[in-house]
């Protein structure tokens, strides 16, 4: 039986290389994309190349109405859903302090990492249940695992540490139903980067003389986390940084901004 991941915000970024690494490891794939139509239907032909099979859906990942539909969908077209990568993650860009933000950046930060989730665990827990197998993947960022703070970025840092907590939740009540819930924390993966296997990177070094980070590091991490004998890797926090300290960067980048 063929297994099948649903993956949100797949349609570029980190998203996409999470798509294409399943693919290549064996599993049918359905994801949603927001506005990159054009590079959603590119991926979708990218991994029917591979001999699978692939479903891109435009979602409002903030509308309950939308999540439901979308997870209908997906059930109807590969009848299950056996894996859920919830890659999508709202994030304000600009460094705001706590005390500047107001209600809507508030709830759109939290809403877009805790409750898109909670809608899709929930549509798609009871049936991995009765199969007996299911897998979650949440993504965070570096140090999130300690409830690490994150200057200027206060609503995304205890989004994340809210998702650590209900990913490791998931973990203790499903196990004994052979579902596991993990989350993998990317480096400071950039641009196009995002996008990007290991061979579209070859012979490129950065400044410490290895390779860039690229999409492909993180998506083999999902894809491994995935596989049916992964069962034992359950309610872990996985970073793929490269022991870079992402965070502690961030603030000084902050620092010389707000010097110069």
């Amino acid at each position: 039986m063929s297994r099948v991941a649903l993956v949100t915000s797949a349609g570029k970024g980190l998203g996409h290389a999470m798509v294409m690494a399943l693919a290549q490891n064996g599993w049918d794939v359905c994801f949603t994309y927001g506005k990159s139509q054009t590079s959603a239907q590119a991926l979708e032909r990218d991994v029917i190349a591979l001999g699978r099979r692939a479903l891109s859906l435009q979602c409002d990942l903030f509308d309950q109405a939308a999540v439901l539909e979308t997870v209908a969908i997906a059930k109807g077209t590969f009848a299950h859903v056996d894996a859920l990568v919830h890659s999508f993650g709202p994030f304000v860009f600009e460094r705001t302090a706590l005390a500047d933000y107001d209600d809507d950046m508030w709830r759109r930060v939290l809403d877009g990492n805790l409750t898109s989730f909670f809608w899709l665990y929930r549509e798609l827990v009871q049936e991995m249940r009765t199969r007996r197998f299911g897998r979650f993947v949440t993504l965070g960022y570096e140090g999130v695992g300690s409830a690490r703070g994150w200057r200027y970025r206060s609503a995304y840092a205890a989004a994340k540490a809210g998702l650590v907590s209900l990913t490791r939740t998931v973990a203790r009540e499903e196990r004994d139903y052979g579902v596991t819930a993990n989350m993998v924390c990317p480096g400071d993966i950039r641009g196009q980067n995002k996008m990007r296997a290991f061979a579209d990177v070859r012979g490129e070094v950065t400044e410490s003389g290895l390779r860039p980070p690229v999409g492909e590091d993180v998506g083999r991490t999902v894809a491994w986390l995935c596989h049916p004998d992964s069962q034992e890797i359950n309610g872990t926090v996985m970073e793929v940084t490269g022991a870079r300290e992402v965070v502690a960067e961030d603030d000084m980048r902050a620092k010389k901004q707000a010097e110069n």
